[in-house]
């Protein structure tokens, strides 16, 4: 049957090559793909596949997201992803464009040091 709603939901979203990344570079994008979702009270997860695009380019992605709730499913789905700005200001602690980011032009914020860490472990 025919769903409608919204979510608030953090993403994992794997750019494995410079496509990825260009298309990552607008201020947003569009997405289409498929994926399988599971949600059971405080633990739900997603893992999807999906082709992104955006005015600087398209590319294949893979994403993994985290979401609360009670669902379960496989389905086709498209999404708008947006640049948000003042997050990535607060965080980073001054204006920084997607590009610096993405390309590795700034040193990584300090509030980023456990998720370097634990990947640092896990990759050993």
């Amino acid at each position: 049957g025919a769903q409608i709603g919204g979510s608030l939901t953090d993403f994992i979203i794997v750019l494995r090559n410079q496509a990825a990344v260009n298309a990552f570079c607008g201020r947003g994008q569009v997405s289409f793909g498929g994926g399988l979702s599971i949600a059971a009270g405080p633990v739900g997860r997603t893992a999807e596949a999906d082709l992104r695009a955006s005015k600087s380019g398209v590319a294949a992605c893979l994403s993994y997201s985290m979401s609360k709730g009670i669902f379960a499913g496989i389905g086709l789905e498209g999404n708008v992803v947006v640049t948000r700005k003042d997050a990535n200001s607060r965080f980073y602690g001054r204006d920084i464009s997607v590009e610096e980011i993405l390309h590795g032009s700034i040193s990584s914020p300090p509030a980023a040091k456990p998720l370097y860490d634990t990947l640092d472990r896990l990759l050993k």
